[in-house]
């Protein structure tokens, strides 16, 4: 498509007053809060689990040490993915313009591959629980939130809620007991400690009343709320598809990753025989769950 004077006749005469429609506040940067950032110098990038020991055996007096193997885990590999989008104009409409809305183009267009990111990472949580119509993986072949995800040394542990419910009091506290009683792949505990709490924006009021109120919510008893100081953070996402679904992001490494492969760029130019003027807008990057113990989730009623 090109935009031409045909498109934008209003704008080639003086006497409108202003513009609207391009010149709203927009959300910050939210997805790098919760990212590991990471940079990427290649056209793919992997990241491989491995386990430690597990518990040590008793030795009889006079027996030998019982010796064992560390295991190899499970694979993640990231093919980065070029993204671009582009607007031309032609040269009688950048030059006829009165109100400077060529001029602005970059800028929306870099505007657009901002919130293209924004979208790409949270969709790994749109998508997270198993049985959707896009299932985004974990490392393990399994949907990122799943009951079943399989421990490399046997057994299998689960990071989504037994009980599907709404944001309350009582559902947080039951996610948050979930993944205080994790193990690694071997059986060894580990300190898994919530960091941020994220939900969609029809959560925004409830997440606020449970971690910032001294007292229990929605209770007339004078109990102390053990939620308050718990998180570092709390992220209300309009990016979040699901408006009952919330997510727990816990201290994991290795977790929800982003690989940048090369920033955002912008480029102009003209083509030499139509003088049409072209603006593009690239960037390239992957994103994936190497470690599904990064997240913790419930689906919502």
């Amino acid at each position: 498509m090109t935009t031409g004077t045909g498109n934008f006749a209003e704008l080639l005469w003086p006497g409108i007053h202003d513009k609207f429609g391009t010149s709203y506040d927009m959300f910050p940067t939210l997805y790098t809060r919760i990212a590991q950032m990471e940079k990427s110098d290649k056209a793919f990038e992997k990241m491989q689990g491995v386990t430690g020991f597990g518990l040590a055996a008793v030795k009889d007096q006079g027996q030998g040490i019982s010796f064992v193997d560390p295991y190899q885990g499970y694979q993640r590999e990231f093919v980065n993915t070029t993204y671009g989008i582009g607007a031309t104009v032609t040269k009688e409409m950048w030059s006829d313009d009165q109100y400077n809305y060529i001029n602005a183009i970059p800028g929306m267009l870099a505007e657009s591959m901002r919130q293209t990111e924004e979208t790409d990472f949270w969709n790994m949580l749109n998508n997270g629980f198993a049985g959707g119509a896009t299932v985004e993986l974990a490392a393990d072949g399994l949907s990122v939130v799943n009951s079943a995800h399989p421990n490399v040394g046997g057994g299998t542990q689960s990071n989504v809620a037994a009980t599907s419910a709404d944001l309350s009091q009582t559902s947080l506290e039951a996610l948050v007991q979930v993944l205080l009683d994790e193990t690694d792949d071997l059986g060894l505990r580990v300190r898994r400690l919530p960091e941020a709490l994220v939900v969609p924006t029809a959560s925004n009021f409830t997440a606020r009343k449970l971690l910032e109120t001294d007292f229990v919510v929605g209770s007339a008893d004078n109990d102390k709320n053990p939620l308050v100081g718990l998180f570092k953070d709390l992220i209300v996402c309009p990016y979040i598809t699901d408006s009952d679904a919330w997510w727990i992001k816990t201290n994991a490494k290795n977790g929800l990753v982003w690989f940048t492969r090369w920033e955002r760029e912008a480029e102009r130019d003209n083509e030499f025989d139509t003088k049409n003027l072209k603006f593009t807008v690239t960037k390239r990057w992957s994103r994936g769950v190497p470690d599904w113990r990064v997240l913790y989730g419930n689906p919502g009623a």
